[in-house]
């Protein structure tokens, strides 16, 4: 049994090796140079030993609640083919310490300009070939940044907003968007009617294109390598093929799968060592019961939070976090409820279940977070994000208890149906609240991904019972995510 277990372990280590090296060969030829102290933060991704100032230049803007990481798809398959790719984190977002103002165009229009005028003090590349590449929130900066500088070669939208074009600009304009993303792809449909329709010239700068890429939505689109070789192709219409370049698809998040696959066998290999067979934290219920008091708590912490925002509570800044301040307190006031409706106290965790919750964080911060930053997720908390952690976490604890009470002693089975029945409620709360509060709109975008962190966070429970380690694990994970991701004021 004992060398099974190692078995297990010493092979999810090789995985995790393996991705690591494969995920590590995205950059091999390239440089990668990160400037943390300008304002913007920015990163270079570029040819290597190769002289830049020739090079055309690439600016590269990420989405709301995004940041420069998740936008290094592009940025890979343009250096391989020989660009310049400037990368940044938007004010509030990333680790750019500077709070995203409420007025957002001005701001963030003023991060790409800085963008461009740092890039070209660094001599990263050419200041008269420069194009620019958006993506939703970004998209909106990079259709006003190729209008307001009409000597951009060229723009990409990637699931545009609402952003008004005309005909003439900005040039050479490339619009994609997502089959699953419905309302983008109606939005760059109306972008490509204001700019005259598809055709065009890109020696003139009048080539105009929309581009439906299919089977991907909002998020997906950005790990497309179909998406990041039409840009490409793009660029390369515009300024033509460059000097020693490439063919490049980008797999990364593909191998990341498998450095996860390799960190959660790892983990599952070592549960036993610290699986608490401790009594459960709450006097046991029936499941109705259990289930029917998590529906009345997510309920009435919708329902409260909707009636505070009667009396004048903006919602949308709880926390000084742009929407995911909404989803902290939510979690806070459903846990506290359903608790109090199964009114029982939970009693202290054990030894063993602290650290079969710790053992599990620590499977999620360096699976899924960590090994993340190299893909798609800014992990690594700047200090004014870092000091909200412990109060989000507080607040998340009672929430990820009650489910763990919930899903207590089941079998693969039952945690399986508990999974399905935790992300329904979640989801669904935050469809409602949305319906009710619509100054909340951009949760109906991350949506998608609650089951997906909920999912992850079990499988690295492994096979450990009981509520605490579920409790820990998810309510110190799941806020460190919050935290990393939404934008600070």
């Amino acid at each position: 049994m004992i060398s099974r277990h190692w078995l297990a372990m010493s092979l999810g280590v090789l995985l995790l090796l393996f991705a690591l090296w494969q995920i590590a060969t995205a950059s091999s030829g390239l440089q990668v140079t990160t400037l943390r102290s300008a304002s913007p933060p920015l990163t270079l991704v570029a040819p290597e030993r190769q002289e830049l100032a020739s090079r055309p230049l690439v600016l590269i803007g990420h989405g709301y609640a995004g940041s420069a990481v998740i936008m290094r798809g592009f940025a890979f398959t343009l250096a391989h083919a020989g660009y310049s790719a400037v990368l940044w984190d938007f004010d509030g977002h990333g680790t750019n310490p500077q709070p995203l103002p409420s007025d957002t165009r001005d701001s963030l229009m003023s991060n790409a300009e800085a963008a461009l005028a740092e890039a070209t003090r660094q001599g990263w590349g050419d200041p008269l070939r420069v194009a620019i590449i958006g993506h939703s929130m970004g998209s909106g900066v990079a259709l006003a940044f190729g209008q307001t500088h009409p000597d951009t070669a060229a723009t990409i939208a990637v699931s545009p907003v609402s952003r008004t074009v005309t005909p003439s600009l900005p040039r050479n304009l490339l619009l994609m968007a997502g089959s699953l993303e419905a309302s983008f792809v109606e939005n760059a449909e109306q972008r490509l009617a204001e700019a005259g329709g598809g055709g065009g010239d890109p020696a003139a700068g009048t080539a105009r294109e929309l581009l439906i890429i299919p089977g991907v939505e909002h998020i997906s689109i950005l790990f497309s390598p179909q998406a990041h070789a039409a840009a490409r192709d793009w660029l390369d219409a515009t300024f033509g093929i460059q000097p020693g370049a490439h063919a490049y698809g980008d797999r990364r998040v593909r191998w990341y799968g498998l450095a996860l696959l390799g960190v959660f066998m790892a983990v599952r290999a070592l549960a036993p060592l610290v699986t608490d067979r401790s009594p459960s934290a709450l006097v046991k219920r029936s499941l109705w019961q259990r289930l029917g008091a998590l529906l009345g708590g997510a309920l009435a912490a919708t329902l409260l939070l909707w009636l505070a925002s009667m009396v004048g509570l903006e919602l949308r800044n709880l926390l000084d976090l742009l929407v995911g301040g909404y989803i902290v307190i939510w979690f806070g006031l459903a846990g506290l409820l359903t608790l109090l409706f199964l009114w029982q106290r939970p009693s202290r965790p054990t030894g063993r279940a602290l650290l079969g919750g710790l053992l599990a964080l620590g499977a999620l911060w360096l699976g899924v977070g960590l090994l993340g930053q190299l893909v798609w997720l800014p992990w690594l908390l700047i200090p004014r994000r870092l000091l909200l952690w412990p109060p989000a976490a507080l607040l998340l604890l009672p929430w990820f208890l009650a489910v763990g009470e919930v899903a207590r002693d089941a079998r693969w089975a039952g945690r399986f149906a508990c999974w399905l029945a935790h992300s329904i409620l979640v989801a669904g709360s935050f469809f409602l609240a949305l319906r009710v509060s619509p100054e909340l709109g951009f949760i109906v975008i991350i949506l998608p991904l609650f089951p997906i962190i909920l999912g992850l966070h079990g499988l690295a429970l492994a096979r450990q019972r009981g509520s605490w380690p579920f409790a820990l694990s998810g309510a110190l994970f799941t806020s460190w995510l919050l935290l990393a991701v939404f934008p600070v004021q």
